[in-house]
This record gives structure tokens, sequence and C-alpha cells, in this order.
């Protein structure tokens, strides 16, 4: 891919399409001022290149975090727990920074975000102790409560989508896309920084964050949002906005999305489980070493290119439910068949066809949500679904490692695809056909 920088054009071989041809377009644009562009497109590319950035993030620290701590010599007990902590961390500190979201500016949040992040990576990376390590690891669960709900309220708000079905779910999917791309580019990053050397991650990630966090600062407008003047510090805030979230959620009228709620939190128990045991099948079971390990997270994420696309054309006039449930389905019978599988080759397909299908889960799930949401506690309801999240994956996370430790890999991973059935289950029971 070649940028020219003076005429801010580009020419792509088309590795990632048309759309990331767009955002690469744009992210010139705003660098180097030769291109007006309307408020739609620039906001919609600084959301893409939030999305980029942390589908990199979440590449190298899905694919390596386990394996970069035991090859320091840590124990998988200690390096779970310590994935548990964070996300009860996250939990603590959801309401608090969601109050900043929704009373004071989201992008004030995300600036907040994206710094803390690169200061986190920065910390991984110049220490090698596990108790310095630890809490720099934190400070990156802090970091991202202070995104979760924020982006997707600013963008949703700024552009006035919340009751457009068709274009939520078609900006979720393309949003979804971009963290694809990241995991892409993350993946062949892995796959070149293990080989050189594997402690360079964390500051590859430290540096991309930065970047962002300027791009924000510089570039980043609120429109259809109005700051809330109050007398009460943060604390009294973040309780406000609790209450009213919680009675939102439990008000009768909301039936789909407490459905949505207990189904994400099996959901999560079952794909954060499998994800703990997935990159150890590899590694120790079929003999995968860890720099083809991160080279896979980014040529499956290619493959969920298929998944994004497909969800962006599923039909949403007669609801979100049926598609959820044959998906979850589907995700759950890879989960089995991945945990059995003794080659190589199968457990990629395998992973393959899981990694298709949970992109389209997300994408309809998230559009889900969304839809459900009242606009004036976005923010505040999307730190309820990461607090729901949180819960369950931090219990994941605990308990697989104590499985892992005691009754294998294998049989984590087939307790995982047991988790994805009774998530389906929950769909069924739950949603109405409509919805």
């Amino acid at each position: 891919m070649v940028i020219e920088i003076k005429k801010c054009s580009l020419r792509s071989d088309y590795v990632f399409g048309k759309l990331n041809e767009r955002f690469l377009y744009v992210l010139c644009s705003l660098l180097f001022k030769r291109v007006k562009m309307n408020f739609e497109k620039k906001t919609k590319s600084i959301l893409y290149g939030m999305e980029f950035t942390h589908g990199l993030r979440r590449a190298l620290v899905g694919a390596l975090a386990l394996v970069y701590f035991i090859s320091l010599g840590f124990d998988i007990v200690a390096i779970t727990t310590l994935f548990a902590i964070s996300g009860i961390v996250l939990i603590l500190f959801e309401f608090p920074t969601s109050a900043i979201a929704d009373y004071d500016s989201r992008k004030k949040s995300l600036m907040i975000s994206f710094f803390l992040f690169f200061v986190s990576f920065l910390g991984i990376f110049l220490f090698k102790e596990f108790w310095l390590i630890v809490p720099f690891w934190l400070l990156g669960a802090i970091a991202w409560t202070f995104s979760t709900g924020a982006g997707s309220a600013w963008v949703i708000d700024a552009l006035k989508l919340a009751k457009e079905k068709s274009k939520l779910v078609s900006l979720i999917s393309r949003e979804y896309l971009f963290e694809k791309g990241g995991h892409i580019i993350g993946g062949l990053i892995g796959l070149i920084i293990v080989a050189i050397n594997f402690r360079f991650i964390w500051l590859f990630l430290s540096l991309s964050y930065l970047f962002m966090f300027f791009i924000i600062w510089k570039y980043m407008e609120e429109r259809n949002f109005k700051s809330t003047n109050t007398p009460h510090g943060y604390v009294i805030k973040s309780w406000i906005k609790a209450k009213e979230s919680f009675s939102y959620l439990i008000h009768k009228k909301n039936k789909q999305l407490r459905a949505l709620m207990v189904g994400s939190f099996f959901g999560t128990l079952s794909v954060s489980s499998f994800f703990i045991g997935l990159p150890l099948l590899f590694t120790q079971n079929l003999g995968m070493s860890p720099e083809y390990l991160a080279g896979l997270y980014g040529f499956i994420a290619i493959l969920a290119f298929i998944g994004l696309a497909l969800a962006e054309r599923l039909p949403t006039r007669k609801g979100l439910r049926n598609p959820l449930i044959i998906l979850v389905g589907v995700m759950g019978v890879s989960m089995l068949a991945f945990a059995l599988s003794s080659s190589i080759w199968l457990a990629i397909i395998l992973f393959s066809i899981l990694e298709i299908s949970l992109a389209m889960i997300n994408v309809l799930e998230d559009s889900a949500y969304q839809i459900s949401f009242s606009s004036k506690i976005r923010a505040s309801l999307g730190s309820v679904t990461s607090i729901n999240w949180s819960i369950s994956d931090s219990i994941a996370v605990f308990l697989a490692g104590l499985s892992i430790n005691y009754f294998g890999v294998v049989n984590t991973l087939l307790f995982s695809g047991v988790l994805a059935f009774i998530e389906a289950g929950v769909y069924l029971i739950g949603m109405g056909r409509g919805e």
C-alpha cells in the first residue's frame, strides 16, 4: 500500500477493501488538512480508527498475553487470577466513568481512555516483575471503562441513528469490520515482533493508543449532546445514572433488553473461557509456536470479514432473534468439535467457522442493545452491559484457569461449548419473535 503525502491520495492493494481505503484516505486528509469532509464521514472515520486500534490490542493481547506471561515464568493460576481481578476493577469503575460520558463529555471520556491505555502498555513494556506489571495491567481495565458506551453513544447520537435499524446494523457491522482490520494488522505485526523480541508488542500497542489519542483530541466533535450541570460530585452522579439505568432495565416494557443481558452473560462465559483455552490447545496440544499463533489470529480475522458482510445484509425487519439463535448454535457446535480435534488443520477450520459466527453474533447483539437503549442514558446503559460482560468474563477466566489446571484444556473447551447452547436457549425463550 502506497500513500502519496503531497497529494494526500493512496493506492490500495485491496487487502482491506474499499472501506479501509476510505478510512486511510480520511486519516491522511486529517493529518495533512488537504481535504474538507462532511461531519458524517469524519465522525465515522474517527469511530473506525478507534475500533481499529482496539482491534490491534485484542489481537495481540488475546493471542499473546497469557503466553508472554508464562514465558516470564509466572504461574498460570496467578495470571488468570490477575485477569479476573481486572474484570472486578472494571466493574467498580464503570459507573463513575460513564457519568463523565453522560453528564460532561463523551470526547473527554474517550481521550482519558486512550491516554490511560498508552500508559498501561508502556508500563507492561518497561517491567518484567509480576508485582510491577500488575498495576499497569489493572490500569488498562480502568482505561477501558472510559471507552465502554462512550464511543457508541457519541456516534449514534451525533448522527441520530438510534431509531434507524438498518443504518444502525450497517454502522455496527462496519465498526466491527475495522476492528477486525486491526486484528489482521495486529496478527501480522505480532508475527514479526515476536520473532524479533516478544516484549516489543507492548511498546507497539502503547504508541498506537498515543497516536489515536491525538486524533480524538484534535478532530472529534460532539453534536446532539448537551452537558448537564449538577451540584453533585461524580460519586453521586454515577449513583444517579446507575439508578436510572437499572430502573430502565427492570421496566416491564424492556423484556428484550433483559433477555439480551442474560443471554450475553452465558455467551461471555462461553467465549471467554474458550479463548483462554484456545491458545494453549494450539501451542501445547497441537505444537504451534507462539509467533505463528499471532499470525493465525490475523489470518482468521480476515475470514471474519465474511461474517461482518453477511451480518450487514441480514434482513432486520422481522427482528434479530432467529438469526441470533442459529448463529449461537453454530458457535457451540464449532467449540465442541474444536475441543475434540487432533489435527491442526481441522482446528484452524473450526476456529474460522467460530470466528465468522462470532462476528455476526457481535453485530446482531450490539444492534439489538442499541435499539433497546434510551438516548439520555445510552453511555450508562452501555456500562451496564459492560458490567454484565465483566462479571461473566471474570468468572469465566478465573474458573477456566482452575479448570485447565485440574481438568485439562480439552474438558475446559467442551464446557465452553455447552454454555453456548444455554445462551441460545435464553434467546429462544426470552426474546419475542418480532424482536
